[in-house]
C-alpha cells in the first residue's frame, strides 16, 4: 500500500500499484455491498460491469491476493477494511469529478459518469481538495450520492424513500437517483426529474405507472414503477 499524501493523510494515492481496472472493481464492489447490505456474487459484479464471469473471477483472484477482498470458494465476496478504504478513495474522486463536470462545464447527469470513469484514476489528493474548495465543499454529487470527505467519511444523508413507497397526494423532493444507466438518466432528464426537484404524487395506476405533478410548472408526467423505484425522495411541507 502506498504512503498517503502529507496534506491529506487518510487519502490513498492512485498509482500503477493499483490499476484503473482494479479501482473500477473496488468502486463497484463497494456500491453493490451498500445496495444489498451483503456479500456480492460474481454474477452481480459481471452484470454491473458488463463483463463475463471468467473475467470477474480472474480479477477477484487478483484483489484477493492483494488483501482487498475476502474470498472463499463458492461464496460471494466482500471488501476488506483495506479494500473499503481504497474504494472510498476512488468514490471520492469519482463523485468530485462528476460534481465539477456538472457545475462548471454543464454536463448532464447522464454524461458525467463516463467522463468521471476516465478522470477518477488520475486525480491527486491535493487536486481533489482544490476541486472541493472551488465547489464550496459539496456533500453530494449530481445524482444525490454522498461524497466522502478527506478522511473518507461519508456525510450523513437525510432519510429517503423510494418513490414507489410514497402515498398518493404526498409532496416530496428528489434527494437521490440510484440508477447509473444512461438511457434511464436521459429519460428522467427529459421529464424534468433530478435531485432537488419537487412534485406531488397524484396516482399509482393499476397498469404500473406513477403519475406526478411538478411544483414549479404544475405539469404532469407518468413514470413506470420500475423507474420510480430508482428515485429516492423525502417529504416536504410546501408544494
Amino acid at each position: 500500500m502506498n504512503s498517503p499524501d502529507p496534506e491529506y493523510p487518510n487519502m490513498m494515492k492512485s498509482t500503477a500499484s493499483f490499476t484503473p481496472k482494479m479501482e473500477d472493481y473496488l468502486r463497484h464492489l463497494y456500491r453493490l455491498e451498500q445496495e444489498t447490505d451483503s456479500r456480492v456474487s460474481n454474477s452481480a459484479i459481471a452484470g454491473r460491469l458488463g463483463v463475463t464471469p471468467p473475467t470477474v473471477s480472474s480479477m477477484l483472484e487478483t484483489l484477493s491476493d492483494r488483501g482487498l477482498i475476502e474470498r472463499e470458494r463458492y461464496r460471494p465476496v466482500r471488501l476488506t477494511t483495506e479494500g473499503k478504504e481504497l474504494a472510498l478513495g476512488v468514490i471520492r474522486r469519482h463523485r468530485l469529478v462528476e460534481t465539477m463536470l456538472s457545475e462548471l462545464f454543464d454536463y448532464t447527469i447522464s454524461e458525467i459518469d463516463t467522463e468521471a470513469d476516465i478522470l477518477e484514476h488520475h486525480l491527486s489528493p491535493r487536486l481533489c481538495g482544490e476541486i472541493e474548495q472551488l465547489l464550496d465543499m459539496p456533500e453530494i454529487d449530481p445524482h444525490g450520492d454522498p461524497i466522502p470527505d478527506t478522511n473518507l467519511n461519508i456525510p450523513p444523508t437525510k432519510d429517503a424513500t423510494s418513490l414507489n413507497e410514497v402515498s398518493e397526494s404526498s409532496c416530496v423532493k428528489v434527494t437521490r437517483i440510484l440508477t447509473q444507466d444512461d438511457e434511464t438518466l436521459d429519460y428522467l432528464i427529459s421529464t424534468g426529474i433530478e435531485p432537488s426537484v419537487r412534485f406531488r404524487l397524484e396516482e399509482k395506476t393499476p397498469i404500473g405507472m406513477v403519475t406526478i405533478t411538478f411544483s414549479d410548472t404544475e405539469q404532469q408526467t407518468s413514470l413506470p414503477q420500475g423507474i420510480a423505484s430508482q428515485i429516492l425522495v423525502s417529504p416536504v411541507d410546501d408544494f
